[in-house]
């Protein structure tokens, strides 16, 4: 299978939304409580007992949404299904009239069948991290997996779009064709990544945890040779080795703060969960006046001048957030990506098929 392609409709309204500022999809940050304990979480609070925001807040924060303009919705977390009240908030958000997709590890999604069939989520994310119950408890201190399994294909029966987020570490790397291989079983789309983002907003520390940039290129390089169909994969080598043009400006380049925005668990907007800043209260402001404080700020932003001369700039998939978290500052240059996008073009030149020039 290919993997996972946005559809046209929703490129073409988030371009709509960043050439008329309008936040058309927003990420709702129901909690940031998780009965899972996976050490590169960047938003997992284990000491945060209690929920911030209410039902009632965060539907209050909805209709505003609406009213300026919002389609999507990501329902994440945490975990959102620990929320008592996730049915409260996610059938008044579907009643408004929201496109909803959920962010979940999965493992609660037994208790919510008779929901999701009356009212159906455009898509269900799951975080797949091993293929094996092993794997989950030393990942992410559950043997969840078989539970998990029995869920997914009862989804899927369902008639429920399913996709597959799985992030690769050097505790789970050695499940990666396993996983690969469910995902074609079920024919569930799968996002791999082997990039793992500082969680710099819990403040913490993970580099001993994640891969060096030149591993994590080979790996999702490995990885996408093994999932993807081999004419997909030829293709994605020809664009990578093209090298095409990169940005002419060195402004935000993502919908993050020009089409898209994000709620916290305890209410701050931003551009991008990732971010740390900058930021907005919808609660005391309102809705459109934080999206304009939002909206105006990131384009503030500006990121490594020196990235626009870059050969590789049209290929890197450097962005604020990346720079933030690696650096501190947007305006750095985060030398993890650098290395692991160069190394990626090392290793698509080594993979070029060897009849062609």
């Amino acid at each position: 299978m290919p993997g996972f392609a946005e559809p046209l409709m929703v490129k073409y309204l988030h371009e709509k939304g960043v050439r008329e500022g309008l936040p058309v999809s927003g990420n709702f940050e129901l909690t940031q409580r998780c009965n899972f304990n996976c050490k590169m979480c960047y938003v997992h609070d284990c000491a945060n007992k209690k929920d911030a925001l209410t039902a009632e807040e965060w539907l209050s924060i909805g209709q505003q949404a609406k009213d300026a303009g919002t389609v999507f919705l990501l329902l994440t977390g945490g975990e959102p299904l620990l929320r008592e009240d996730f049915e409260e908030i996610y059938t008044g958000l579907v009643k408004m009239g929201f496109l909803v997709s959920i962010n979940t590890n999965g493992s609660l999604l037994e208790g919510y069948m008779e929901l999701f069939e009356k009212y159906p989520p455009v898509r269900i994310n799951i975080s797949l991290y091993g293929a094996d119950n092993s794997t989950y408890k030393s990942f992410c201190g559950v043997p969840a997996f078989e539970k998990l399994l029995e869920s997914i294909k009862k989804l899927k029966n369902m008639g429920i779009t399913v996709k597959f987020n799985s992030l690769f570490t050097p505790e789970n790397i050695s499940d990666y064709k396993k996983i690969a291989d469910i995902s074609k079983e079920l024919s569930i789309p799968l996002k791999p990544t082997t990039y793992s983002y500082p969680p710099v907003r819990l403040g913490k520390n993970t580099d001993d945890l994640r891969f060096t940039p030149e591993v994590a290129a080979e790996y999702i390089s490995l990885i996408d040779e093994y999932y993807l169909d081999k004419e997909y994969y030829q293709k994605r080598v020809e664009n990578l080795l093209s090298l095409p043009e990169g940005p002419k400006e060195n402004k935000v380049r993502c919908r993050a703060g020009r089409a898209a925005f994000w709620i916290t668990a305890d209410g701050i907007m931003r551009p991008c969960g990732m971010m740390p800043s900058p930021d907005s209260k919808p609660l005391e402001v309102g809705f459109e006046r934080a999206w304009q404080e939002i909206k105006a700020l990131t384009e503030q932003i500006r990121l490594p001048e020196e990235c626009l001369s870059c050969k590789y700039s049209g290929v890197c998939n450097v962005c604020a957030a990346m720079c933030m978290a690696e650096t501190g500052d947007f305006s750095k240059k985060p030398e993890y990506i650098c290395r692991m996008t160069k190394h990626l073009y090392t290793l698509a030149e080594r993979s070029r098929c060897p009849n062609e020039d």
